[in-house]
């Protein structure tokens, strides 16, 4: 349980109180009493701040007369989230090997692991040390598990798949499945393409539940290194998936995207095949990326910019109006016609 000093700089904050004061658990700001820390980011919540009964707030800024401990960080997400990690992670602490773990031939297995019931494992398969594997996994021939990773409940991976350390993968997500690539024969008949590359997934990602991860046609499927994905999500084959990009749940990669690193897409994204998205590119929820996209871009609707797509949500709601004014206009300009016949007779 840390004193507020040892908290603050764990979490790279500043304190503003009682420097002695302990810290046991992280809670949300409606519900935090004595010896929790909380996050107050929400102007609501900073209004409020005086009637909290948390031991400390991580905030962004002093707060003139406030009586409460102050954990003052530039970015106060993060710093909650560090405080988060402080309070509350388990040491890991190996369970061994069940006894009806299934092994094939030529596989190594590391040191301190924990593997649990009803677990598969093919032939010729490296684990590395501390690694979790939970019921349900199967994993395929010459596959290799990098260090401290965790594959919870279900998961399966099938052969020549690599997945480095520190790798989080939830429950029901398969990788290395073949891609969805056909082709029509003389009759119409749809003809498989053979995929024989892989999946290679890098170090401190995390893949969400139930997602789809498809091995390459020729070269591989990757994950860069910190590559977070959020549940339902599909990547095609071939994709390659940059540095620290973090997706939501239910986007769509068609095979042979590449993305670049430190991206923010939204939910239910989806992508033609083979469009390149730059660096630092933000993606607006529900959009379609029909080509390539700049470096730093904001995209929203199909393949618009976020500030064109906005004007553009603005005329659609004009629409029945501008459609009204234009009947009447029409109707004006055809009374304007007849007219001078009406007069001529």
């Amino acid at each position: 349980m840390p004193k507020l000093a040892e908290l603050a700089e764990m979490i790279r904050a500043d304190l503003i109180g009682d420097p002695d004061a302990n810290a046991r658990r992280a809670r949300p700001f409606e519900t935090a009493s004595e010896g929790d820390v909380t996050l107050a980011t929400k102007s609501a919540f900073i209004e409020r701040i005086d009637e909290s009964r948390a031991t400390a707030i991580v905030v962004s800024a002093p707060i003139a007369n406030c009586a409460r401990n102050l954990l003052i960080a530039t970015n106060p997400k993060l710093a909650f989230a560090r405080a988060i990690e402080v309070l509350h992670a388990v040491q890991y602490k190996p369970i061994g090997v069940s006894s009806d773990l299934i092994v094939g031939p030529g596989t190594t297995l590391g040191s301190d692991l924990s593997i649990h019931p009803r677990v598969t494992i093919g032939r010729g398969v490296v684990i590395s040390d501390r690694v979790s594997l939970y019921p349900g996994v199967v994993i395929g021939d010459r596959c290799s598990i990098g260090a401290d990773t965790v594959i919870h409940a279900n998961v399966s991976i099938y052969h020549d798949c690599e997945i480095a350390s520190r790798v989080v993968v939830h429950s029901g997500t398969v990788i290395g499945a073949d891609g969805f690539s056909f082709v029509p024969d003389e009759e119409g008949h749809q003809v498989k393409l053979l995929h024989l590359g892989r999946v290679r997934i890098e170090d401190d990602c995390e893949i969400g539940a139930n997602c789809a991860i498809d091995r390459g046609g020729f070269g591989d499927t990757v994950l860069r290194r910190g590559v977070k994905l959020d549940n339902l999500i599909q990547i095609g084959h071939n994709c390659d998936v940059g540095e620290d990009t973090v997706i939501a749940a239910l986007a769509g990669f068609s095979g042979g995207t590449r993305v670049g690193r430190r991206c923010v897409i939204a939910g239910q994204v989806g992508t033609n095949q083979h469009v390149t998205i730059g660096d630092g590119v933000t993606i607006i929820g529900q959009a379609g990326v029909t080509k390539n996209v700049p470096d730093g871009s904001v995209i929203a609707g199909m393949g618009q910019s976020y500030n064109s797509w906005r004007r553009s949500q603005v005329l659609y709601s004009k629409l029945p109006a501008m459609a009204e004014r234009l009947r009447q206009l029409e109707k004006i300009a055809r009374d304007s016609v007849r007219s001078p016949e009406v007069e001529a007779e």
